[in-house]
Parts: structure tokens; sequence; C-alpha cells
């Protein structure tokens, strides 16, 4: 345990030589399987949780969790990502407040006596450049929000959102999509 402590706050202080900001409540879980370019900000309550095996009701699933953001991240705070496949963040990306971001599900079969019994589903995400994510949204496993795209508040996506969109709802679906000819958001 003591040595965990010791490892995350020397991964925590090289973060800050290199001009990041790190709230001190932030968590972080197997910090071996997470790259952050820097700089970034980590606001207060912020979660980074890699999962690198998960035992069901009949036997340990072993996982290879990797979990990249890039350059100008900004969380503001309570994000949480939970990564036990893949999940990539691009550069000058914005999180606003108590943002879910995962990479995985408990498996469907019905017939197991309970749902936690059943193998994680694990599916890719992908956050690409200048995506900027609302207050309380929910990413959901094998998504891919194009570059420069806008997730409303409260907004669940569980499909491919295009570059240069706005989407809203749950489902969240396209509701604006940026016009270069017009130079503004046009309604869909």
């Amino acid at each position: 345990m003591l040595k965990n402590i010791i490892k995350k706050r020397i991964y925590l202080r090289k973060l800050k030589r290199e001009k990041s900001i790190i709230h001190k409540s932030i968590e972080i879980r197997k910090e071996q399987y997470i790259e952050i370019s820097s700089p970034i900000y980590l606001g207060e309550g912020c979660k980074l949780l890699c999962w690198d095996e998960y035992s069901s009701g009949k036997n340990i699933q072993k996982l290879k969790p990797s979990l990249k953001i890039g350059e100008n991240f900004h969380a503001t705070r309570d994000f949480v990502c939970q990564c036990a496949g893949k999940i990539s963040i691009g550069n000058n990306v914005l999180v606003a407040s108590n943002v879910f971001i995962i990479d995985f599900n408990h498996g469907k079969n019905p017939v197991e006596k309970n749902y936690l019994d059943n193998d994680l589903e694990v599916s890719e995400v992908y956050i690409e450049d200048g995506v900027w994510i609302g207050n309380s949204a929910i990413i959901l496993p094998g998504v891919r929000i194009g570059e420069k795209s806008i997730i409303a508040a409260g907004a669940v996506v569980s499909h491919e959102v295009p570059p240069y969109s706005i989407v809203a709802g749950n489902p969240a679906r396209v509701i604006k999509k940026y016009c270069f000819e017009q130079m503004a958001w046009i309604k869909e």
C-alpha cells in the first residue's frame, strides 16, 4: 500500500514539474497504464482508473488497459475515466464537471446467476483533438468523438460523433454541424 502511495506521488510530481496543474485530491489507479502529455489540468476529485484484472464469479479476466491523454487537456472537477481496454484522448480537449468516460461494461448473458458473473466487454474510446465535453456527460464504450465536436451537458454518447458536430440528449444525436462556408453552426 505504502509503495503504491509513493509511486503515485512521484508520478504526480513529474506531471507538476512539466507545468501541469493537478489537484491534490486526484485518484490514480494503475498509473503504469496511463500516459499523459503535459501540460494538463486535473481539478478536484478527478479519477483516472485502470483495471488490468476483473474477477467475475467464475474466473479472473486479464485485461490490457491503455489510457492516453494529450497535451493541454483540461478537466475542471469530478472527471472519472475508467479504462480496461483503450481510451485515447487527443490534444486540447476540454472536460467540464462530473463527466464520466468508460470503455467497458459487464457482459449481458442473462443465463448467468448474476450479471457480475459475466466477463467484461471492452470496446475502445477515441476522443479526437479539440473536443469540448459539457457537464455531466457520459461517454460509453465503443465511441469515437470527432475533432472539434461539442458534447452538450447531460448527453449520453453511445455511438460515433462526426467531426465539427454538436450532439445532445440521451442517446446523444447530432443537433448542429459547423459550416465552414458560413463560419457558423447550422441546425441539422
